[in-house]
């Protein structure tokens, strides 16, 4: 009621609770007032209201390339506050705006110094992202009051590079295994990568001599496979070593064991 009337009086301006209002007289800003009805000169003056309650920023979700060359999605939120009307409707033409640009530039600037290491360090991005928005604050009469992040995940094609480098890393760590308990590294390799391999005996053992010496490196193989299994279970089958060891034992002369 109060709000028509004024439009069409031009007399007075309502301010609610959670909004602040700067008078300008001629064009110039004078004080701001708070919640309540307040007198106006048509044509003279006119008043500028703002929400001065804590208010949520949503930004677009952001892609952002780290130091190392992975890309990350982030999806960050801020919380803020106008404590200083007067700044914010004089020293900005659109605070919401404005601010969304400069908290997306503070956050590609401390993001893209972190690696796949340091990314998932929220207390500390947080602190930097706020440091960054600190000149901000006083320069528009803003307080940042928090800063969250609801997603910090590696695009598509970063998950899937990382996933081969940990099956690299596993694979090489297996070799490094059946290097140390004695396998040539062409029988590594070929255990590894699931071909069938021929152990062939020293001509300088007797039969039962090599026999025992295959049966020993196949029972060592079997058993580090084994352990590799166990470790990795969401890639590995469980019959993977039994296989390797038939195969090696029918390539060796020897049947297969029921």
């Amino acid at each position: 009621m109060f709000d028509i009337v004024g439009v069409i009086t031009g007399l007075w301006v309502v301010v609610y609770d959670g909004q602040h209002a700067l008078r300008f007289t001629l064009g110039r800003a004078q004080e701001v007032v708070g919640p309540g009805v307040h007198f106006k000169w048509p044509i003279i003056q006119r008043f500028k209201v703002a929400d001065t309650k804590h208010t949520t920023l949503d930004l677009e979700p952001q892609t952002i390339q780290l130091s190392d060359d992975l890309v990350y999605e982030i999806d960050c939120k801020v919380m803020y506050q106008i404590i200083d009307l007067r700044a914010a409707m004089i020293e900005i033409d659109n605070l919401v705006q404005g601010l969304k640009n400069r908290v997306v530039l503070a956050i590609q600037t401390v993001v893209r110094k972190r690696n796949r290491r340091t990314i998932r360090e929220a207390a500390s991005l947080v602190a930097e992202i706020e440091a960054e928005l600190a000149p901000v604050e006083s320069q528009w009469g803003v307080r940042i009051l928090q800063v969250g992040f609801s997603n910090i995940s590696p695009s598509p094609s970063t998950l899937e590079i990382t996933q081969l480098e940990l099956l690299a890393a596993e694979k090489l760590a297996l070799f490094e295994r059946f290097r140390s308990r004695g396998l040539s590294p062409e029988a590594s390799v070929a255990l590894i990568s699931g071909a069938v391999v021929a152990v062939s005996p020293d001509t300088t053992l007797t039969r039962a001599q090599s026999r025992s010496e295959e049966e020993r490196i196949l029972g060592e193989v079997a058993q580090l496979i084994g352990e590799s299994s166990s470790a990795t279970q969401a890639r590995a089958e469980p019959t993977e070593a039994g296989e390797d060891e038939g195969e090696a034992n029918q390539a060796a002369g020897e049947p297969p064991r029921k």
